[in-house]
């Protein structure tokens, strides 16, 4: 081997297999974060869905199980209008930071507009 990659130690005479480090308490608090963060999902979808109407999608990214916020909540919402869009963000952020599942899960929330008229399934695009 060259100086610069490291030679393996030969363990065709061993019989151990390598082992691995696992905490189960800190595997039990992983995953009870994790649903945490899912029911908090679940809750600001219906929040979203009673302000902005019917056609909202929610879905979770870069989610993070401590710290200031837990991860980004992407909500695609109906759009129609700029005025009517910004009024409603406000009443959604207000009531989310009411609710005690919200509050106790911060989310940093991210809103995308879509075309009422397509049940909320295509990404809004500007007229050329």
């Amino acid at each position: 081997m060259s100086g610069f990659v490291p030679s393996r130690p030969s363990t065709q005479g061993s019989r151990d297999e390598p082992t691995t480090l696992f905490d189960p308490r800190l595997h039990e608090a992983w995953q009870e974060q994790r649903w945490e963060l899912r029911a908090a999902q679940w809750r600001a979808l219906a929040l979203a869905e009673r302000v902005f109407g019917a056609g909202v999608r929610a879905s979770l990214s870069g989610s993070a199980l401590e710290g200031a916020f837990r991860a980004l909540l992407h909500l695609d919402v109906p759009f129609d209008c700029i005025d009517r869009h910004r009024d409603l963000e406000a009443r959604f952020t207000a009531a989310a930071g009411m609710d005690p599942v919200l509050v106790r899960v911060p989310f940093i929330y991210v809103f995308s507009g879509v075309e009422p008229d397509r049940g909320g399934r295509g990404a809004l695009t500007p007229e050329l």
